[in-house]
Order: C-alpha cells, then structure tokens, then sequence
C-alpha cells in the first residue's frame, strides 16, 4: 500500500490516558499502533498517565508518562479526579510537541480536550479515538446523574467531533452513535484487533502449556482475562463455575483481572466453596495471556444486561480469536452476533444455572464442534481482524489528516 504521505516523516502526538508496554497488564490497541506508527517510519509521542513522572522509549516510539494514577477498582469520584487531572496535565505537555496531527484516544471523554488545544497550539489537525460512547454510555448505565454533567458531557462529545478532522469509531455501533451526535462526522470503522502471530507459538505447543499449566486432558476450561469492573458481570462466570462445580468435575473456570468487582467475586466464590485464588488467581502481563489462553478450551465474554454495552469492541474476544478459542458470551452485541454467524461463538443464559445446564448438555451432546469453532476463531481473526490489516486502515486515517486530505 502506498503511503499518502511518502514524501515526509509525520510528527504524531498520540494522547491516550490508558497506555501500557507487553509486558504490563491492560490493553494493547495503543502500543501496538503506535509501534507500528514508528515502524512506518513516522514521528511518535505518547502522552499517558502513570504512577509517577517519566520519559521512556521503545522501538522508536516516546512515551511521555504523567504522574496521574488510574486502576479498575478506583472509586467513581476517584476516576473522575484522575481524567481531570489527566486532562489539564496533558494539555500542558502535549502542547509542547512538535506535531503534524494530534491524536487523542477516549475513554475517558476529557482526553478530547487536551487534543485539540494542541492541535490548535500547533495549527495541526485533530483525528478523535471513539472507545465508548460517552456520556451516552454511562447515563445508561445510571453511573452518571447529575443532569449539570451530562449536558456538559454532552456538549464536549459535540465539541470533539466537530472538532475532529476524522473520528475513529470502533465498532458499527459507536460510529451511528457519533453521527447521532454530529451527522457531518468524518468516521471510519477501526475494531480492536487479533494478534494472530504473538498467539502463534502457544497454538502450537498448546497441549505442553495445558500440562504445565495443571490442565489435565479431560477438564473443559473456560478462560477469562480482562477488567473486573462492575459492567463486566465477572460475577456471573463466578456462578457459573460454582454451578458447573455442582452438576460436574470436568470444568475448570480461571478468570484473570481486577477491578471493583474483585472482592464481590471473591465472596461468590466462597459462597459455593471454591477456591478464590484458583477461580480468581489475580492480574497477569499480556505476555501470559498470549501463553495460557490457547491452552484453554473456550473464552469467555461477560456483560451486564444493557442495551448500551452491545455495541463494545470487546478486546478478549479478539485475543479469544487469535489463540483460536470459540467465546462463550452471556450478552448480545455485535460481536456475539458476528462469532455466532461464523460458528466461533455460542450464547449461554443469563440464569448461571440454566447457563450451566446448557453448556454440559451440549457438549455431551455433541452439539458443539470444538475443532471446527477453534478453526472458525482463527479464520475470523487472519482474514477480518488481524492487526496489521486494521492497522492499515487507522494509518491511511491518520496520513490523510496529516496531508489535508478530505
């Protein structure tokens, strides 16, 4: 593919509150674009919060880390100070680099706002990262109330994308939800995405992973990793397990993250006597995750029952993809409705018992083909959400912004 933009390096300031390195737990989307951003030979600086003030480099990508704390489990108050803090800190120091075109990744919605004073500081274009819909998300929800916030949140939505020379969305249904707001939106369609290759060694050794792992042959597992947040229903797969634990002792349910869930899920686990630190064994780096999820049988996928979650780019199911593990899924969306047409994903009930019931039923039933879901997975994330193939889309976004291209 040629580059829109092959006669000069693009300076790319990437803001993104929520940023992390491989071997660091959390979400990958922004260091796998960014170095790929660098390996195309552009200019790229990362402003992100962290624990404490520091610079770093990696494969030619800056990060700049801003002493702005943020986890899962914080308070909503607690986060809320955070994303301002972020904000304000972030307008500061983004302003200061030299850029071509300013690129700001939400959640949360307020690093909108550091984006476009630079991108006006520095008389560059503006392209807008939708991950959430916020505040629509949100008020849904009923995390936010106060009817003074969700008509100033409403208001900086409107700003953002009008102020965006592009607006990223990632998934169909965010992108009706910008044009909801702003019809003139400029939007491209950029999901999260399948690492088939970093997941490439473990598909092959997965039966000495499974060994080591303490996995014997005749377990069916169900894997999950990713945020304990309260939109999560982590504790419904708690259930689950203790509901399969009643009926079977072929299942072994491992579920990987924090977040203000924990202690809750804890509790459940205790209420059906399993153990917690074997169902819940704590957050691991993504590297481990690229190691133990395609030695599982099935991925796991949980949301609470709200309209306003169906339209996520659940990154678990992608990785679910790429280690070539069908998805078991609780919820309806997009995504369970793109797996299920491709025969890689299969809903369960939202009762953990009728869940429970079903699933044993089956797969001693037959009912399941778990060879051909496995290939099916893999299919889906080499020829629709490879990351190479997306990150080919987001690149001619960004070169176009950078050139003035309409």
């Amino acid at each position: 593919m040629a580059s829109i933009v092959d006669w000069r390096i693009v300076r790319i300031v990437y803001i993104h509150q929520h940023f992390n390195f491989p071997w660091e737990p959390g979400w990958q989307r922004p260091w796998q674009f960014a170095r790929r951003l660098a390996r195309a030979g552009h200019e790229v600086t990362v402003i992100c919060g962290g624990l404490q003030k520091q610079i770093q480099e990696l494969e030619g990508v800056r990060v700049h880390r801003l002493a702005v704390p943020y986890e899962n489990a914080m308070a909503f108050g607690q986060r809320v100070r955070s994303f301002i803090s972020f904000m304000t800190r972030a307008c500061f120091y983004a302003s200061r680099v030299k850029a071509d075109v300013v690129f700001s990744s939400s959640t949360p919605l307020t690093t909108a706002v550091p984006g476009i004073v630079a991108a006006k500081l520095r008389r560059a274009p503006f392209v807008f990262e939708v991950r959430d819909l916020w505040p629509e998300a949100p008020v849904a929800l009923g995390f936010l109330k106060n009817r003074t916030a969700i008509r100033a949140a409403q208001r900086l939505e409107k700003i953002a994308y009008r102020s965006a020379a592009h607006v990223i969305a990632l998934s169909p249904g965010m992108e009706e939800g910008i044009k909801r707001v702003w019809p003139k939106a400029r939007t491209t369609v950029v999901p999260n995405a399948s690492d088939v290759e970093n997941f490439a060694a473990a598909r092959q050794n997965r039966d000495a992973v499974r060994a080591e792992l303490g996995w014997s042959e005749d377990e069916t597992v169900l894997f999950y990793a990713g945020s304990f947040g309260v939109t999560y229903d982590v504790p419904w797969l708690v259930r689950l397990a203790g509901e399969l634990a009643t009926r079977s002792s072929t299942f072994r349910v491992v579920a990987y993250g924090e977040g203000a869930d924990t202690e809750n899920c804890r509790r459940i686990a205790t209420e059906y006597g399993l153990p917690p630190l074997e169902v819940l064994p704590g957050k691991i780096p993504r590297t481990e995750i690229e190691r133990m999820l395609p030695a599982a049988d099935f991925a796991v996928s949980t949301l609470v029952d709200n309209p306003a979650l169906e339209v996520n780019s659940l990154n678990k199911v992608f990785d679910a993809l790429a280690a070539a593990r069908p998805v078991l899924f609780n919820h309806n969306g997009w995504l369970p409705d793109v797996l299920d047409a491709h025969g890689a994903g299969f809903r369960l009930s939202r009762d953990p018992a009728e869940a429970a019931v079903d699933l044993i039923q089956r797969l001693e039933e037959g009912a399941v083909d778990r060879e051909g879901a496995s290939r099916a997975a893999l299919e889906l994330a080499r020829t629709q959400f490879d990351r190479d193939l997306l990150f080919n889309r987001f690149l001619e976004v960004l070169e176009a912004a950078a050139a003035g291209v309409k």
